[in-house]
C-alpha cells in the first residue's frame, strides 16, 4: 500500500508491552530522558504521543532476539501531570483515536519517532440484540468498580457509552486476559461491529463471564 505523503502524520512513539484502545486510560511512570523531554514537548505545544505494542520477533537463530512495534496504535493525550522530582513523572493519558504505523525510525536521544496515518474514529453502532449479555457484563463490570470506589484506578473513565458497539468492544478488550496479539487484532478491527463479534466469541468460547480486571 502507497501513502501520499499529505495523510502522514510525525509522531513521538512510547512503546508499551500493552495496548491502549480510543477512550481507554493508561498510568505511565516516566524516569528515562528521552520520554522526559517528550512529555514536557507534549504538554508544551499541547501534542500527543504515539502508543504502540512490542511485538519480539523470533529469528532463526534462537539467541538472536530482535523487537520491532506494532502496526497498529493509538494517540495519546496526556491529561494529568506530576512532576513528583525533577526526573520522574507521574502521568495519566488518554486514548483519542487509532492510527496504522507506517514506518519508525530512532533518533540520537533514543526516542523512536513514527509516521502514522490517522484512522477514522468508530462511529457510534448500537448494541444489538445478540451482544447484550456482553454489554451486560461490562456494566456489572463498572458497576463493582464504582461501588468499590476504584474508578481512578481503572483504564477508562466517563462518560460510560455502554450502549456502543464501540465503546464497549474496547473496554472489554482492555479488561480481557488476552494476548498482546489478541489486543491488537481486535484493535486493527475497523468495524466496531465485528470487533464486539470477536469479543463475544472470546468470551464465549473461554467461558469468561467471571471476568476480573487486569
Amino acid at each position: 500500500m502507497t501513502y501520499s505523503t499529505s495523510s502522514l502524520r510525525k509522531i513521538p512513539l512510547f512503546p508499551l508491552g500493552t495496548v491502549l484502545f480510543p477512550d481507554g486510560v493508561i498510568a505511565l511512570k516516566i524516569f528515562e530522558a528521552r520520554y522526559l523531554d517528550m512529555i514536557k514537548q507534549c504538554l508544551r505545544e499541547k501534542t500527543e504521543f504515539g502508543v504502540v505494542s512490542i511485538i519480539k520477533n523470533q529469528n532463526t537463530n534462537e539467541e538472536d532476539i530482535s523487537l520491532s512495534f506494532s502496526n497498529i496504535g493509538t494517540l495519546a493525550q496526556i491529561e494529568d501531570f506530576d512532576p513528583i522530582q525533577p526526573a520522574l513523572y507521574m502521568t495519566k493519558s488518554f486514548g483519542t483515536q487509532r492510527f496504522k504505523l507506517v514506518s519508525s525510525k530512532q533518533e540520537t536521544s533514543g526516542l523512536w519517532m513514527g509516521e502514522v496515518e490517522l484512522l477514522e474514529n468508530d462511529p457510534f453502532t448500537p448494541i444489538p440484540q445478540e451482544h447484550q449479555k456482553v454489554a451486560e457484563l461490562l456494566d456489572d463490570i463498572i458497576s463493582v468498580i464504582q461501588s468499590e470506589d476504584l474508578l481512578a484506578e481503572a483504564p477508562f473513565k466517563k462518560p460510560f457509552k455502554v450502549n456502543d458497539c464501540g465503546w464497549v468492544s474496547n473496554r472489554l478488550a482492555e479488561l480481557l486476559p488476552i494476548s498482546l496479539a489478541h489486543k491488537n487484532h481486535l484493535l486493527a478491527q475497523t468495524n466496531p461491529r465485528i470487533r464486539l463479534d470477536l469479543i463475544t466469541e472470546i468470551i464465549e468460547d473461554d467461558d469468561l463471564r467471571n471476568l476480573k480486571m487486569h
